[in-house]
């Protein structure tokens, strides 16, 4: 919801939106293009998605092309912190799954969302390797990571200020990544399904993969299951390689174009 505002100010329009959350309004006052007054006219997007063909690419990239704003090449939110100074060498955790959580356990994958002990534990050995990072975390619980900042259970502005401070996000696909994602983080997203030989990004083509329009293809996915040759088996090696850029895609927008090709 946050991108739409963005997207019709670049077209010369404009446009209200509402989510029905406590988060609401918190997250729209770091909007700039944000306008409160309700226009009379609503379109659920959650309704756009499950009607109607949207195409391809990321949900908020299928959104653009509903409404009929220009579909940027690199998805995200717009969040804007406007007095924040980024500083390299700054990452954010977070490892907590969110409400739905229960269902796809049940549905999808027996641990869905979770971080295995055995990924925290290459997480730990990585984050003692990197002494002139700074690693924080954020959510309502922490780990208990040595190393880390505790960030947790703090307010959502709080928050988010101190994420426009960081380089890099890394934890599992949730609230947090998303609000990294609309500040520019580069995200290392940690997961578990679908199974890494089904993920091809940026999605080229809606087959009903789930979690396929919601996979940012400027991020790099590291898998905990097993992995492929776009989404690497996380490992020591594989983190130390995702931070570096040797892993797909890279830290570049090489392959973002890929979503106008015609299949």
């Amino acid at each position: 919801m946050t991108d739409l505002p963005r997207a019709a100010n670049a077209g010369g329009r404009s446009v209200s939106v509402h989510l029905p959350s406590v988060h609401f309004k918190t997250l729209m006052s770091f909007n700039p293009f944000y306008e409160q007054p309700m226009t009379p006219f609503w379109v659920a997007a959650d309704a756009l998605r499950d009607m109607y063909d949207l195409g391809n690419g990321h949900i908020v990239q299928r959104i653009r092309r509903a409404f009929g704003f220009d579909v940027e090449l690199e998805p995200s939110g717009c969040l804007v912190v406007s007095d924040a100074f980024r500083k390299p060498g700054n990452v954010v955790l977070h490892f907590e799954p969110g409400a739905h959580v229960a269902w796809q356990k049940q549905n999808i994958h027996p641990r869905a969302r979770e971080v295995y002990p055995e990924s925290l534990a290459v997480l730990q050995d990585f984050i003692r390797s990197r002494p002139g990072m700074h690693f924080m975390e954020v959510g309502k619980r922490f780990s208990g990571l040595d190393g880390v900042e505790n960030f947790t259970r703090q307010p959502l502005d709080l928050t988010i200020r101190r994420m426009a401070e960081c380089e890099y996000f890394v934890g599992i696909v949730s609230g947090p990544l998303h609000i990294a994602a609309a500040l520019g983080l580069r995200c290392i997203a940690v997961i578990n399904f679908p199974a890494a030989s089904e993920i091809c990004l940026p999605t080229l083509k809606d087959l009903d993969q789930v979690e396929s329009e919601w996979f940012y293809p400027q991020a790099t996915l590291l898998h905990q299951d097993a992995g492929s040759d776009m989404v690497p088996l996380f490992s020591s090696h594989t983190l130390a390689a995702a931070f570096d850029g040797e892993v797909y895609p890279y830290w570049s927008a090489r392959y973002l174009p890929l979503i106008h090709e015609h299949l």
